[in-house]
């Protein structure tokens, strides 16, 4: 009853196409796991690695709530599972989900529209709490005849087994800006352990700079209704200035050893009255065309770095951001020269 329940769920989600269907789906969802799932949301079992923080195994489950990230995300991993069933039909694919938290939220569903021969599939998550969750929810969706290893293991510093060949990577441990949790760390981690054929879901973590008024940013309106989605109407006077970096697998398979990202030095304007901060903006290319822009999701949402006010003295600035440990951002100025 309950694999059946979420096949009729999952195909919804694959069959949206507005913004109010893909809420309704990932609501649908979101009330499927917390009928079947059994989660202590008591225990804060937050754990700290090497590139950020690890979500306790009730933040990760509150992240089904995130809506057009959870939709977007499945979508985009359907479409590459179907591109690797076709471009490998005589084999099982071979997926690596990095942080999978209590529901395996992103690939959990999936398993219902392939045959289990079809899927063969590492499930990784720090928390042993969340690993025994996944479990549970397999056994009563009847769906733990399917080949799956579920191991507790840090994401950031994991080694597949030499005989497993990741055909699909998915890592989607993301704070906005990049900061607090440790998707790039992982994301460097399993590029170096990925095929040139794999693909990595998200495929690009765009990161771009700009200057804007950030307490006028539609993320931060207290309208928006849906959880993790506005409407963009951008702030009319922010100024893009450049894209720093994005994080896909060309970026690491170049930079396989920088726990660090400089951008260049960017002039400051001179007067700022209009866009006083310096901002941090994301855009998540999940698979080929289905993208999360700027504030649909919580993931999304722009990160203030500074405000100009406090470098009235300077003229450049240039943006760092920091993955060795928490992930962070930071910034260096340079005096006007005369």
């Amino acid at each position: 009853m309950h694999k059946q329940e979420l096949t009729i769920i999952v195909q919804s989600i694959i069959a949206s196409n507005t913004v109010d269907e893909h809420v309704k789906c990932a609501q649908n969802l979101s009330g499927f796991y917390s009928k079947i799932a059994v989660i202590d949301r008591d225990v804060n079992n937050e754990t700290f690695v090497k590139g950020g923080v690890a979500l306790s195994s009730s933040g990760a489950a509150d992240c089904v709530d995130d809506y057009l990230r959870t939709i977007y995300f499945i979508k985009g991993i359907y479409k590459a599972l179907i591109k690797l069933s076709n471009d490998f039909p005589e084999r099982s694919i071979n997926v690596l989900y990095a942080g999978c938290g209590p529901y395996a939220t992103l690939i959990l569903p999936l398993l219902t529209l392939f045959n289990k021969d079809r899927i063969n599939a590492i499930l990784l998550d720090i928390n042993i709490s969340s690993i025994a969750s996944v479990r549970q929810i397999l056994s009563v969706t009847g769906l733990n005849d399917y080949s799956l290893q579920l191991i507790e293991a840090d994401a950031v510093t994991y080694i597949k087994p030499q005989e497993f060949t990741i055909d699909l990577a998915i890592s989607e441990t993301m704070h906005y800006g990049l900061t607090r949790e440790p998707q790039v760390a992982i994301t460097r981690n399993i590029v170096s352990q990925l095929p040139a054929h794999g693909i990595l879901i998200p495929e690009e973590i765009r990161i771009d700079f700009a200057y804007t008024f950030f307490d006028y940013e539609p993320s931060l309106s207290t309208k928006n209704k849906v959880k993790g989605y506005n409407q963009m109407q951008p702030y009319p006077h922010k100024v893009f200035v450049d894209r720093l970096f994005t994080i896909s697998k060309e970026l690491f398979a170049d930079r396989e050893h920088d726990l660090k990202l400089e951008s260049n030095f960017y002039n400051l304007p001179a007067d700022f009255s209009n866009y006083p901060d310096v901002c941090i903006f994301t855009e998540i290319k999940i698979f080929e065309d289905i993208e999360l822009k700027t504030a649909e999701s919580y993931i999304t949402n722009p990160y203030c770095v500074v405000s100009i006010y406090s470098l009235a003295e300077y003229a450049e600035i240039q943006l760092i951001y920091d993955f060795s440990d928490m992930p962070k951002w930071s910034y260096d100025v340079k005096m006007a020269t005369n």
